[in-house]
This record gives structure tokens, C-alpha cells and sequence, in this order.
């Protein structure tokens, strides 16, 4: 019964609750290509993120959330490669959001322009240009009794095009983020039990890294999320890092949860990460939590005192 009641709540709100919060992942200090296009080609060489968010795990219909990207430098010849001047990057994601009867499938295509400042710092500019595309699948839905606003069919609405734009500015230490996601601000129709705009969402993120000892670095950071007519929420991290070998980081996410992380690199090129949110909202009470696990591959960042370059905070 209560199953059946949640899942009916989902339909009534739930599309709306989705227009205005996309989906967030615990680790967004290593996946910042997610949030904001201009991190597109920051990187020396090709970087590739994979991960699957479990939420509320023991709720029938709870938000899940995949994703795939990859993004790397834009070169035009090999003597530019060093070179003190503007420099491209290009990426793209692939993303799927579900929760309840909704399902989202999201595509793009990124494009970044770096600009040095000094010797040091670097500001980015980046855009994203994609497809969009919502379905209201009936069969995942159940109801105690017939309900005239529910469907009868499965419909899917695509929304073109879908955009992102973005702003970095960051050195080795440092880095400051900001995005804008649904660009277009799209309204979509016949799917749910109404008219539904995508609202803007704007994307506040920054971090710094301080050494601690010869092979120890702290990383705190902070994302802000904010979008018309909800609370700005925000997540507070602070990741502890060994010798780009192995992290571990605690957080704290207005709304929802106290989170935990662990991360361990293999060889140069491969990462691993877990993370852990005990929820501390409304649904404690029944003591659901949710998961999160991810994975990485470049091989260009440092691994332990063998590597002649410094990572970036944002690695």
C-alpha cells in the first residue's frame, strides 16, 4: 500500500520536482565535465568518467542516474601543444535520469575555448549543444483506484535542442565554476499529467587544494545549486588526498544527507570511487541511503612522486 501511494506521488509531483532540480551526484569534485561545459580539454590528454547513482535504496521507483563522458584538448598541430596562447577543448555525455514512471535520456556536444590570463591561471568558456528526450512509462505505475489524470499510453517528448554554457577559471590549486543547464528553458507536453517547463539551473562550484605534508593534501570545495522558485541548496565536501593514490572525504548536502567518499587510483590511468549518503531529510525515518559508484581513465594526471607534473585540485 504505501509503495503503491509513493509511486502515486511521484505522478503528481514528480515531473515538477524534476524541472526543478536535475540530477546531482555526491562525487562532483571529480566529475566537474558533468556540470559545466567549459572543464572540456583542461586536461593534457583524453579523460573518461563512468559512474551509477543508486538513491534511497528500498524505495520502489526511487531516482537512479547514469552517465558517461569524455572530453580532451582540441590540437591543430604538435608545436602548439606548449605554446603560451588560446587553446580548444571538445567532449560529450551521454546521461540517463529515472525515478518513478519518468525517465530522462539526455546527448551532447561540448566545445571549450581556454584563454590564458598569466602564466598560471586560465579562464575557459564552454557550451554544450544536445537532445533531450522525457518518457512517462505507464507500467511502472500502479494506483488503488483509476485516476483520470493518469495516461493510458507511454508518451515521449523530445526536447531540441538542449543546452548548457559555462565559465572556468582555475590554476593547479584553485578552481571556479560557473553553469547555466536547460539553456533554452523548454516546455514540455503530454508527458505526465500536464504542462511542464524545464527550468534554468545555475551551477556555483569551487575548491582549493593545501598541502599538508610531503604526500598529504586537503581538498575542500563547494557546489551551490539555484533555480527559480526553490531554496539555493549546496553540498560541502572536504576530500583528504595521499599522494594521488588513495582519498577519502566527508560532505554535507543541505537538503538531504551527510555523504562520505573513498577513491583509489590504479597504475596511472585508472580510478575508482565510492560514496555513501545517510540521508538526514524527511525519509530517515525509514532509514534509506543512497549509493554511488564511479570510475575514470586518463593518463595524463601524476601518480604518487614518480610524475614530473602537478594535478590539478579539480582532478
Amino acid at each position: 500500500m504505501k509503495k503503491k501511494i509513493f509511486t502515486l506521488v511521484f505522478v503528481l509531483v514528480g515531473l515538477s520536482l524534476h524541472a526543478q532540480q536535475t540530477e546531482h551526484y555526491t562525487q562532483y569534485e571529480f566529475n566537474q565535465f558533468a556540470f559545466n561545459p567549459a572543464v572540456a580539454g583542461t586536461k593534457s590528454c583524453i579523460d573518461i568518467r563512468t559512474g551509477y547513482r543508486f538513491q534511497w535504496v528500498g524505495i520502489e521507483g526511487a531516482p537512479q542516474t547514469g552517465f558517461i563522458n569524455a572530453h580532451a584538448p582540441l590540437r591543430f598541430s604538435k608545436k602548439n601543444r606548449n605554446s603560451f596562447g588560446p587553446k580548444h577543448g571538445i567532449g560529450g555525455q551521454i546521461s540517463r535520469d529515472a525515478f518513478g514512471p519518468f525517465s530522462f535520456l539526455r546527448a551532447e556536444v561540448v566545445y571549450a575555448l581556454h584563454i590564458p590570463i598569466n602564466r598560471n591561471w586560465t579562464m575557459s568558456f564552454g557550451t554544450a549543444l544536445g537532445v533531450k528526450q522525457a518518457t512517462f512509462n505507464v507500467q511502472n505505475l500502479s494506483t488503488e483506484v483509476y485516476d483520470p489524470a493518469v495516461p493510458n499510453s507511454s508518451p515521449s517528448y523530445v526536447s531540441f535542442p538542449d543546452g548548457k554554457a559555462g565559465l572556468w577559471v582555475a590554476d593547479k590549486k584553485t578552481y571556479i565554476g560557473l553553469s547555466i543547464h536547460n539553456l533554452y528553458g523548454r516546455t514540455m507536453k503530454d508527458v505526465g499529467t500536464g504542462v511542464n517547463d524545464f527550468q534554468r539551473h545555475f551551477y556555483f562550484t569551487a575548491g582549493r587544494s593545501f598541502r599538508l605534508k610531503s604526500t598529504w593534501t586537503l581538498i575542500p570545495s563547494v557546489l551551490f545549486l539555484m533555480t527559480k522558485n526553490t531554496p539555493v541548496d549546496f553540498h560541502l565536501s572536504a576530500v583528504v588526498d595521499m599522494d594521488n593514490k588513495f582519498a577519502f572525504g566527508i560532505g554535507l548536502r543541505r537538503t538531504d544527507a551527510i555523504t562520505a567518499q573513498i577513491r583509489v587510483k590504479l597504475f596511472n590511468f585508472v580510478s575508482v570511487g565510492y560514496s555513501f549518503d545517510f540521508v538526514i531529510s524527511e525519509l530517515a525515518g525509514n532509514m534509506w541511503y543512497s549509493h554511488e559508484i564511479t570510475g575514470g581513465f586518463n593518463s595524463c594526471s601524476n601518480y604518487g612522486n614518480s610524475s614530473t607534473t602537478d594535478c590539478p585540485a579539480f582532478e
